[in-house]
């Protein structure tokens, strides 16, 4: 019979994937094989079968771009890297016991298989795991109890109490390379409402896509944590400038609002934001939260949310100096001297009015009609650029570009505080801008 026939020619390629790529789809496809294929410490890819033995897809909805850390136990994270280190350095298969991170946030004890493997791009790494869970008696339970608790189930982020261990440590670090940090307390307004309104299946949706929407804003050595259904905290463990955490605190406002747009209620769910910042709003992690809690009450008042600063910091924010056009700041290009020139003047009116004592929100108007100035100014320099062949021209634009951008998230939500922050914002931006062509090597 033909389904006995046995075929004496060799194995072959049919039915087979015809590259390593086609391989990895096909067996993404299958959930057969709980795996991860990782590039530069971040999730290319997963496995439905990995995504299951971390408990589907709250919190980890959205695994892809993630970095592998995010889905590692803390106490391994350092074993791991190692470990993935060295794969990158031999190339030769190795096996790693550790433990991965259940969306309940309990510990997975697994163990890992490595190898590397080219692309034309990249070496990439690609992860098989192994669940121990059945093989090992009662897994990991000294370290189950404190892990439990200190993620949230819906989101995985942090719990309050693993949140002061981690501004403990940031705020130390700070400390030591004289940096800044930064709190931000997160109040979701018209939040519970919605995840009432709608089914459980709906709620955990919306919760897992806050969730990743947070983390978004955020970079992956920050930390996001959850202290109630409404209520975030993200603590910014290294920021440069102070304006940076209001700058943080504008994109969140602003990428809540976005996500929220329409919903299932009358009132937008809307996100109030008090900013605490390290040394000025406090030394040690209870401070700061107290301090961005007082900003918080403050940001609640805004209608369709907004932000607030800590008093201290906006003290800090209104004691800048007044710029001056210097010789050095001529670039030979009449056009681009006249806007730099012009902005220089209209920046210092702004700084002296707040000196004295003018309500920021009074000042709205001209710093949007700076904000237009720059778009045009942005699109001259641009323009002039367009076609030369200095190096840092695209630099340049993109950092302008993003600037601008930077400065609409502050005037979205606009209070006294915002329009202070993006008088100095602008301030800060101002005097290496002067500086940063040399546009006579660029003509």
């Amino acid at each position: 019979m033909n389904t006995l026939t046995r075929h004496t020619h060799a194995t072959s390629d049919r039915g087979l994937p015809s590259s390593a790529g086609d391989l990895g789809a096909a067996l993404i496809r299958s959930g057969l094989v709980p795996f991860a294929l990782v590039d530069g410490g971040h999730i290319v890819a997963a496995s439905p079968a990995l995504r299951e033995i971390l408990g589907g897809t709250t919190p980890y909805h959205h695994i892809d771009g993630r970095r592998l850390a995010a889905i590692v136990a803390e106490c391994d994270r350092a074993a791991v890297d190692a470990f993935c280190a060295g794969l990158m350095d031999g190339g030769a298969r190795a096996e790693l016991r550790c433990s991965l991170l259940h969306a309940a946030g309990t510990p997975i004890p697994v163990l890992l298989a490595g190898n590397v493997i080219a692309t034309v791009a990249s070496r990439q790494i690609v992860l098989l795991v192994t669940d121990l869970t059945a093989w090992v008696e009662d897994p990991l339970a000294a370290a189950a109890g404190p892990l439990a608790g200190a993620f949230d189930a819906a989101t995985g982020f942090a719990s309050r109490a693993l949140l002061l261990d981690r501004t403990k440590i940031a705020l130390a670090a700070a400390r030591r390379h004289r940096r800044r940090a930064g709190i931000l307390r997160v109040d979701l307004e018209h939040f519970e409402p919605l995840l009432q309104a709608v089914g459980a299946e709906a709620a955990s949706e919306i919760e897992a896509t806050v969730a990743e929407t947070l983390r978004n804003c955020v970079r992956d050595s920050d930390t996001v944590a959850r202290l109630g259904r409404k209520e975030f905290v993200l603590l910014l463990s290294e920021i440069i400038e102070r304006d940076d955490a209001g700058v943080s605190a504008a994109r969140v406002v602003a990428a809540i609002g976005s996500l929220f747009e329409h919903n299932a209620l009358e009132r937008r769910v809307c996100a109030h934001i008090g900013v605490a910042v390290y040394p000025t709003d406090g030394t040690r992690g209870e401070r700061l939260l107290q301090a961005a809690d007082a900003a918080l009450r403050t940001a609640q008042g805004l209608d369709g949310g907004g932000f607030a600063l800590a008093d201290a910091t906006s003290a800090e924010l209104s004691a800048i100096e007044t710029l001056e056009f210097r010789p050095e700041h001529s670039t030979g290009v009449a056009d681009i001297d006249a806007e730099h020139r012009t902005l220089v003047a209209r920046t210092n009116a702004l700084v002296r009015e707040i000196k004295a004592g003018v309500d920021a929100r009074k000042l709205e108007s001209e710093v949007r009609g700076i904000a237009e100035l720059l778009r045009t100014h942005f699109a001259n320099e641009a323009h002039f650029l367009g076609t030369s062949p200095y190096e840092g021209a695209i630099d340049l634009k993109t950092r302008n570009l993003r600037f601008l951008d930077e400065l609409d998230c502050i005037l979205l939500h606009v209070n006294a505080q915002s329009v202070l922050l993006a008088v100095r914002h602008l301030h800060d931006w101002l005097v290496p801008h002067l500086v940063s062509v040399d546009y006579k090597r660029v003509s």
